[in-house]
């Protein structure tokens, strides 16, 4: 065996290689993605059909609703990259990797943007119910959003392989 055909051999040995560990890791990916996605719609139903604010302090209360009212047009945008991404990846699409990232990327932003607002309207001191639930959703947002660009970025190769 020639030394190029050997090298050859070893590099789609390789590359075989990583494509079984993209095709495995881009499933999870979307699937969580998409339970994001959903996640996200299923806030702003409740949101606008019920009293979700349990605020006493009403001028708080009115900061907090107009703090709110700002994101539904930008976390529609979010949602539609993270069904656009996870699509994408469950259908082994490299645009799938492009909308993943931007909605990885979104939700980092979303997340501190959270996180400073509650920071210094004070809303994580409101209660237990109330500081559990932001920081729930503060950490889903900056944690997922980092793995997903993390792991997006990390496997960016193996993806274009799959692809290739």
């Amino acid at each position: 065996m020639s030394f190029y055909a050997s090298l050859n051999y070893r590099i789609l040995r390789r590359l075989g290689g990583v494509r079984a560990k993209a095709k495995k890791a881009a499933p999870v990916i979307a699937v969580l993605e998409l339970a994001v996605a959903f996640g996200i719609i299923a806030f702003w139903v409740a949101f606008f059909s019920t009293d979700m604010v349990n605020i006493e302090d009403s001028q708080l209360a009115d900061v907090y609703l107009a703090f709110e009212s700002a994101f539904p047009l930008a976390d529609l945008y979010l949602s539609l990259m993270l069904v656009i991404g996870g699509i994408g990846l469950l259908k082994k699409k490299f645009y799938g990797f492009l909308f993943s990232l931007m909605g990885g990327a979104a939700l980092i932003f979303l997340g501190i943007l959270d996180i400073s607002f509650n920071t210094q309207q004070g809303i994580y001191f409101l209660g237990l119910g109330e500081a559990v639930t932001n920081i729930f959703i503060n950490g889903l947002c900056v944690g997922f959003g980092l793995y997903l660009v993390r792991s997006l970025w990390k496997s960016r190769g193996e993806l274009a392989a799959i692809h290739a």
